[in-house]
């Protein structure tokens, strides 16, 4: 408890973790204002579909930064090695920087939502279960990066080779993953599309995205070709587990390897 009231007063002290916040502030009232004149009654599924789309943006790059960021100052300040030889050996660090982070940007997060959701209570007919979907998705994508974002930080030995890292993993994520699957898309065949989808859902923006449309109601898997049912036959609550458990439980697999050669070393 005391390590993450201590990670809550580095990040409070701080400047860039509000400034990249009040940036999702600002988006999600845009969101809020251009979606009030929606009809009432399927204005909250709209409403919260525009809003998880403008976090795929958002919030990758907000996780990977503040993440990699809290990691890389622990080493800068060289209270990594003091808090290191306090607690025991670096895999401990790792899971207290871990959970401090995990603890304290959901929670902003989750307030940030739940504040935001009065209002539109007004506007539109609420359903409790939506939002809890898309709560869902977004803790999922902000646990995500925020692994990912602590094992860049454990992996790069400076700052600019730190925001290279980020950009590339951002850029990856939302832009070079489909480019590589779009060179590919003209050899899918019924035989192989299984294949393709399995691949193409191991990427957390598209599986939680479709997780987020089945949940809403937004998207039927009725009345589909034959091809097309075969490349939705994953269950959306299997593929969200997967990417959690590929990219989340992967980054950090990754970064306890990486703390373990530093104690070798």
């Amino acid at each position: 408890m005391s390590y993450i009231w201590k990670e809550w007063l580095e990040l409070s002290r701080g400047k860039a973790f509000w400034l990249f916040f009040l940036l999702v502030v600002a988006a999600s009232l845009s969101v809020l204002m251009s979606a009030k004149s929606l009809p009432a009654e399927h204005g909250l599924t709209i409403f919260l579909q525009m809003l998880f789309d403008m976090n795929a943006y958002i919030v990758p790059l907000l996780c990977l930064f503040f993440a990699s960021f809290s990691v890389m100052q622990e080493k800068e300040q060289r209270t990594m090695v003091m808090i290191v030889v306090k607690s025991g050996p670096p895999w401990m660090f790792l899971w207290k920087k871990s959970a401090a982070i995990q603890l304290i940007t959901m929670t902003v997060f989750v307030i940030w939502y739940f504040v935001l959701i009065i209002p539109a209570k007004f506007l539109f007919v609420f359903h409790l279960s939506y939002f809890l979907s898309f709560l869902l998705a977004t803790m999922v994508l902000v646990f995500i990066f925020n692994q990912i974002g602590i094992w860049l930080g454990f992996a790069c030995k400076t700052k600019i080779q730190l925001i290279g890292a980020n950009l590339f993993a951002a850029f990856f994520f939302i832009y070079l993953y489909d480019f590589a699957l779009l060179s590919v898309l003209p050899s899918v065949t019924y035989d192989n599309v299984h294949v393709f989808s399995f691949v193409y859902f191991l990427q957390p923006l598209h599986a939680l995205r479709f997780y987020l449309e089945t949940s809403l109601g937004m998207f039927s898997l009725d009345y589909l070709s034959r091809t097309m049912k075969k490349f939705f036959s994953f269950s959306p609550g299997v593929l969200v587990a997967l990417n959690i458990a590929v990219w989340g439980m992967g980054a950090l697999a990754a970064s306890m390897l990486w703390s373990r050669k530093g104690e070798e070393r």
